[in-house]
């Protein structure tokens, strides 16, 4: 028997509606579940790290003393991933802790001048590779070279040293040139013993200036009045403000001092904080018109005369601010992050200059615990920051794990999987239960007909045949009988000639044959 070509669905297609509701709230179950577990190490622990730590809520300031980049790292500063160990980039800092210096401002200040010296990229000096022929046989000056590729550091620095080891002749034995080493053609006599170098800068005006500030890499010179101050140091205890008061006038000598910001006003002044190593020189020391870096520092360093020698309220020299000598510095409690975005390189850059070469030290604001045996402080420590991401991180994903589930519920409460295996929403009495599960109101079954093996029969073609079948019988079928059945066709008088009721039964069979009647039984679900 032909099959239709399309047959109904066995099962029938779902309410797209009730599946994206039942698919997006077991989403939103699983992601908050997850962000659970991840924000417990994200989040929770390092909060409550936070809350118990101790340190202290003001900040002080730090400046950078040293800076390690080892190979071994039993710890760094900063960490880019703090579910596993940090490897790899392995910055160590360490800082000097101090309180902070004094805020000034200068007065009626002209002939102001700002020259910089600031530190050399090293990825800018020339490179020679000794390897090849011969390229290294006429430089000339100090070279830092690593298996015959060297670079000339005399192009930006002026170096003191003394070259007192092995001569080698770059053209024959290129492969040993090793470390530092002073050329003069092929021959190259490498430097022992440690040594410094000048960078090469522009020289500092001093003709008709009597102010000197130290700010990072650069000199401001200037011609002031007076300078006063707005704050009062206390050794390593808590300073304090004040009104503004006199600490420094034009006939006291030249004013240097160190300072961590620098600010040229409008009206000809100048303010500065965080100031600190002040001294006084008499008016003919600098020398005139210029000078160089290497000049300034060496005079700054052997300047002795302080502004304030009895009581070092003003400009106090950084031995008298120091709280801790030497202290690591971690980037928060940590010590690492994990936003993968390049964080510690921009920390190291932002934290890590130590002083080397006369480079100006870093200085910046961090927090320290009182307890001596804490042996670090952090440049991150902020309660309230912490408490508002504690409060978010808890909220959001508990929220929406508690709205997902009770909404799970509702739908598991309201939508029923009728005997056609559909999900119908009940809500409200809308549906009866005969309704959800198939049955119509007087309670038939739907008049569709299956196959025993589950194939479906062309409801038409057995509708005419139905027809025929009561024509030739001459009574009415029972829609409730199995139409496939004989039952019908047995005579209904047990007098009657048996010969006639064989004859009757065989004409009876042949017009039912006729009739395409299947030979599997027919079943009405």
């Amino acid at each position: 028997m032909a099959r239709r070509k399309n047959k109904p669905r066995l099962i029938p297609e779902q309410d797209k509606r009730i599946c994206r509701a039942i698919c997006l709230c077991q989403l939103t179950m699983v992601l908050s579940c997850v962000s659970i577990v991840y924000l417990s190490v994200a989040i929770y622990s390092p909060s409550m790290k936070a809350f118990k730590s101790g340190f202290e809520l003001d900040p002080v300031m730090c400046q950078t003393v040293d800076r390690q980049m080892p190979n071994n790292c039993p710890w760094a500063s900063c960490g880019e991933w703090c579910l596993t160990r940090t490897s790899g980039f392995c910055p160590q800092i360490h800082s000097v802790v101090r309180r902070n210096g004094t805020d000034i401002q200068l007065n009626n200040c002209t002939r102001v001048t700002n020259t910089s010296c600031a530190m050399i990229d090293m990825s800018r000096l020339n490179k020679f590779n000794c390897n090849n022929g011969t390229a290294c046989n006429n430089i000339r000056g100090v070279f830092n070279c690593s298996n015959g590729h060297c670079k000339n550091m005399s192009e930006f620095f002026l170096c003191h040293h003394k070259a007192d080891g092995p001569t080698i002749n770059s053209a024959k034995d290129n492969t040993k040139l090793n470390g530092f080493f002073e050329c003069h053609g092929v021959h190259c006599t490498k430097i022992k013993k440690p040594f410094d170098c000048d960078r090469y800068c522009s020289k500092i005006t001093t003709a008709n200036v009597n102010t000197l500030i130290m700010h990072e890499d650069n000199v401001i010179a200037a011609d002031c009045e007076n300078a006063v101050a707005f704050n009062q140091a206390r050794g390593s205890e808590h300073g304090v403000r004040i009104d503004p008061v006199e600490i420094w006038k034009e006939d006291d000598g030249n004013l240097l001092t160190n300072c961590a910001t620098v600010t040229r006003e409008s009206d000809n002044r100048i303010t500065a904080t965080d100031c600190l190593n002040g001294t006084l020189l008499e008016h003919d020391t600098l020398p005139a018109p210029f000078m160089n870096f290497t000049q300034f520092w060496a005079i700054y360093e052997n300047s002795t005369r302080a502004v304030d020698p009895e009581h070092q309220r003003y400009l106090p020299n950084q031995a008298n601010l120091t709280i801790y000598n030497w202290k690591k510095l971690y980037i928060n409690l940590e010590g690492c992050v994990n936003t993968l975005r390049g964080e510690c390189k921009d920390f190291v850059a932002r934290y890590g200059n130590d002083g080397d070469n006369n480079t100006a030290q870093s200085r910046y604001q961090c927090y320290y615990n009182k307890d001596a045996n804490v042996e670090f402080v952090v440049a991150r420590y902020d309660l309230d920051k912490v408490y508002r991401e504690l409060v978010v991180s808890l909220i959001v994903p508990i929220v929406l794990f508690v709205i997902s589930s009770i909404s799970l519920c509702i739908i598991t409460k309201s939508v029923k999987v009728g005997d056609d295996a559909k999900m119908r929403c009940v809500c409200a009495g809308d549906e009866s239960e005969d309704d959800v599960f198939g049955a119509g109101p007087a309670g038939k079954q739907p008049e569709q007909m299956y196959d025993t093996d589950d194939d479906v029969v062309d409801l038409e073609h057995q509708a005419v045949g139905g027809q025929e079948l009561e024509d030739i019988v001459g009574l009415p079928l029972d829609s409730h009988e199995m139409i496939g059945s004989t039952k019908s066709l047995i005579p209904l008088s047990p007098t009657g000639d048996s010969n006639t009721s064989e004859q009757n039964f065989d004409e009876d069979q042949e017009k039912a044959a006729k009739c395409d009647v299947p030979e599997k039984p027919l079943v009405i679900l």
